[in-house]
């Protein structure tokens, strides 16, 4: 699979290649308590086999449209290890040494966990309970063993969400009177809306605005575009399929053929404390609340972009305006001032957005130019499917209602993707040069220090005023908790077959 390969939608799971776009989801982690009942189960899960409900794969929707529902699966380590056994897992580990290692040691692995800052009350011995949803007797163990298979499950409303979960549990198979799997743990996730629009997340933004353009995909290709209804002005840089579809002649990495097809992500449950954040937004009675949350994010609270509009929101704004922009060197279709912004006098350099995705910007370490040409973060690009769970913010609730984001971070490489993203640009500052901003950028002010963390450059949020001086805010606190994650292979179609046969492909 290189540049010039078309997808084999039939073989990679939708939800890889396009969001869904359905508002009312569940989020379903199971334990398997027998592993051949688990193995029938995910054979009953397959594609084509006449069973009420199947894993949705990429093909389109027949005439365009939507199913009554989608479902998509993914592994841990220690489910792969109850469905194909240890021999089978060392063989495909040591034919995908870069891929494999960190899923190997799963996500609440410590050193998995500092890198990406799971610590403090973010730690492994905090998840699950914590946020309401676990279902088994005894409480999670902090090494997440028990957990091993995770569904997701998107429907259009919450009545059908609840009769399709009940259809999939009448799918599992008994052994002696029991389940072989086990519903363990789940988070329903319904649409935030703010008018007519129910893309947004519980500290005010729209969401759902900028994915990685994928090369070779149905869903990119302009005739498809024009039949959805959205603009074919794109200028979003293309990233090689091999990069979210694992392939087994990438040439980035090494892959056995059973992660062909398929990709790696980390499910994340993060709890966030909007009472905090709308707090510290307005502590600075020199700045307006919106201003300081827009710097904060690199957005307007209506989603349009700080170097394509740094005064304010612009409703005119429509479908890739929001996407087509660079911090350099504008793209073809940006729209407002077209400046550069090298300096961060727009856009900070610690903006969330801008950390995430550096685009052009050259002077991000990892984002250096190769033979004089801009990376646009192509090699650290993430695939975001997460929706917000818990009910909105109201002022003078009680404490610690719980809400926040939930769901997958996907990437072929969890190393190179998630990750480095988590580590290298959103847990640290020092991560572009040069950088005059009295705190060299901190850590990301969206999530925050952790209690423990003594750097005082990352208790406060400091940006480029654009005359030369910086705005420096103090009391930068946490405002994301994690409160449960995982590390999963999501199989291709045929990998899912292996796995259900308790095999590996030679």
């Amino acid at each position: 699979m290189n540049n010039d390969q078309i997808a084999d939608m039939e073989d990679i799971q939708g939800l890889i290649l396009r969001g869904y776009n359905f508002r009312y989801i569940r989020y379903i982690i199971f334990s398997i308590a027998d592993a051949q009942g688990a193995r029938d189960f995910c054979a009953a899960l397959l594609p084509g086999g006449g069973k009420p409900m199947c894993i949705t794969n990429a093909e389109p929707w027949p005439g365009g449209i939507k199913p009554g529902y989608c479902l998509n699966a993914g592994f841990t380590y220690q489910g792969m290890l109850q469905l194909i056994g240890l021999p089978n897992c060392n063989t495909v580990a040591k034919a995908s040494f870069e891929l494999f290692t960190i899923f190997q040691a799963g996500a609440a692995d410590p050193n998995n966990t500092q890198q990406i800052g799971d610590t403090d009350d973010s730690a492994p011995e905090h998840w699950w309970n914590r946020s309401g949803g676990w279902l088994l007797n005894q409480p999670p163990s902090p090494d997440g063993k028990e957990l091993h298979i995770q569904l997701t499950l998107f429907t259009h409303n919450p009545e059908s969400r609840e009769a399709y979960y009940n259809t999939l549990l009448s799918m599992i198979p008994q052994v002696a009177g029991n389940p072989a799997v086990i519903p363990a743990f789940y988070k329903d996730s319904d649409p935030i809306a703010v008018g007519e629009d129910l893309d947004y997340i519980h500290f005010g933004y729209k969401d759902s605005l900028s994915q990685p353009r994928i090369s070779n995909t149905l869903w990119n290709q302009k005739e498809v575009r024009l039949l959805t209804g959205v603009s074919t002005i794109d200028d979003r840089p293309i990233v090689p399929l091999y990069r979210f579809a694992i392939a087994t002649n990438s040439p980035a990495y090494n892959a056995h053929k059973l992660l062909e097809n398929g990709t790696f992500a980390a499910f994340r449950l993060l709890y966030q404390d909007v009472a905090a954040f709308y707090g510290f937004i307005a502590s600075d009675k020199n700045a307006s609340p919106e201003l300081v949350a827009a710097k904060m994010c690199g957005r307007w609270f209506d989603g349009t972009p700080l170097v394509v509009s740094p005064d304010g929101e612009d409703k005119r704004l429509k479908d890739f305006d929001y996407t087509n922009f660079n911090y350099e060197m504008p793209t073809p279709n940006q729209q407002g001032p077209r400046l550069s912004d090298d300096l961060g006098a727009m856009c900070p350099y610690a903006a969330h957005i801008r950390r995430a995705n550096p685009r052009d910007d050259g002077k991000v370490k990892g984002n250096e130019p190769i033979n004089g040409k801009p990376q646009y973060a192509g090699i650290h690009r993430v695939l975001r499917r997460a929706s917000p769970y818990g009910p909105p913010y109201k002022q003078d609730e009680p404490a610690e209602v719980q809400r926040g984001l939930v769901g997958l971070f996907m990437g072929a490489s969890l190393a190179d993707q998630f990750q480095f993203v988590m580590s290298q640009w959103i847990s640290q500052g020092s991560f572009r040069f040069p950088d005059k901003s009295p705190n060299l950028s901190g850590i990301d002010p969206l999530f925050g220090p952790q209690p423990s963390d003594g750097d005082p450059d990352d208790k406060s949020f400091d940006y480029n005023t654009g005359n030369g001086k910086y705005k420096v805010i103090p009391g930068l606190e946490r405002f994301i908790r994690t409160d449960g994650s995982l590390y999963l292979f999501l199989p291709g179609i045929a990998g899912l077959k292996s796995l259900s046969e308790g095999t590996i492909p030679g």
